[in-house]
């Protein structure tokens, strides 16, 4: 590829979706954004070598994780190079003219839906999910459909000719998601803080999954996120998702890995990688 030529990064949704600004805040503003339909075909692009890297919501602070992308990511067990932290400001928008008094739903992604639900509870309005908060205003504008209007950004109130009835309608003023970057283009300047996530499955008895997290606690490694899914195989078997603080590299965390390894029937490092400052 041409050093000079700009990346095409793949994201899921449309132009105005939070995972178009997930990716030009990573890549730049001249990154080649390329919308996909769904988490799955983002990764099917990676995958396939027809982009140069993806971006991908793992975690909302208010709603938490994408169980969906965290599954895709066990499945294609892709290189994982960066995580960002997102704030995200929700807005509701509607076709130029319409009131809040006037509308009775409001059509956006489940995890928005999910941020904003005190707000819309407060006002009466239905939530209806869409597969994207940018899909959702683009209908909105689109469509025009009575008393409906969308939760999506600021940019895609612009994109798609939409007034802002309001703005900052999230639940918590820490509203954030967490983006992961995978694929061979690493973003550039990222911070100096690292992370490394594996998975595993543990052998069956007890205390197994205490000495995993001891091995990690005996050397001072923080293990940031834990969160089980399933086997896969089995019913109520479970995976092991794990991201703890530094590079795979590191001795203290090699030493932990490695130990971690005899309380383990498969332990698997998905990826080190920095994290945005």
């Amino acid at each position: 590829m041409d050093d000079a030529a700009p990346r095409r990064i793949a994201f899921q949704g449309e132009r105005g979706a939070y995972g178009d600004e997930a990716t030009r805040a990573f890549f730049g503003p001249t990154v080649a954004l390329v919308p996909c339909p769904s988490f799955r075909a983002v990764l099917e692009a990676v995958a396939e070598g027809r982009v140069d890297g993806g971006v991908l919501p793992l975690e909302s602070a208010l709603a938490g994780p994408v169980a969906e992308v965290v599954d895709l990511l066990l499945e294609f067990t892709p290189r994982l190079s960066g995580e960002m932290r997102l704030r995200v400001r929700h807005c509701l928008l509607a076709p130029p003219g319409r009131s809040l008094a006037s509308l009775t739903r409001a059509l956006s992604h489940p995890q928005a839906l999910a941020q904003c639900s005190g707000w819309l509870r407060k006002h009466h309005l239905q939530p209806v999910p869409e597969v994207n908060t940018a899909v959702a205003a683009r209908r909105v504008g689109e469509e025009a459909p009575a008393g409906t209007a969308a939760i999506a950004s600021r940019a895609a109130a612009d994109l798609y000719g939409l007034a802002v009835l309001a703005e900052g309608i999230e639940d918590s003023p820490d509203n954030a998601t967490r983006f992961l970057a995978v694929g061979p283009a690493i973003p550039p300047h990222l911070g100096s803080r690292w992370k490394t996530s594996v998975v595993l499955t543990v052998n069956d008895g007890p205390g197994a999954l205490a000495g995993v997290l001891g091995a990690f606690a005996a050397r001072g490694v923080n293990v940031a996120r834990l969160e089980s899914r399933p086997g896969g195989v089995r019913a109520w078997d479970y995976r092991w998702c794990l991201d703890v603080d530094g590079r795979e590299d590191a001795a203290s965390v090699r030493a932990a890995l490695e130990e971690a390894r005899s309380a383990c029937t498969s332990l698997q490092v998905l990826g080190s990688y920095a994290l945005s400052d």
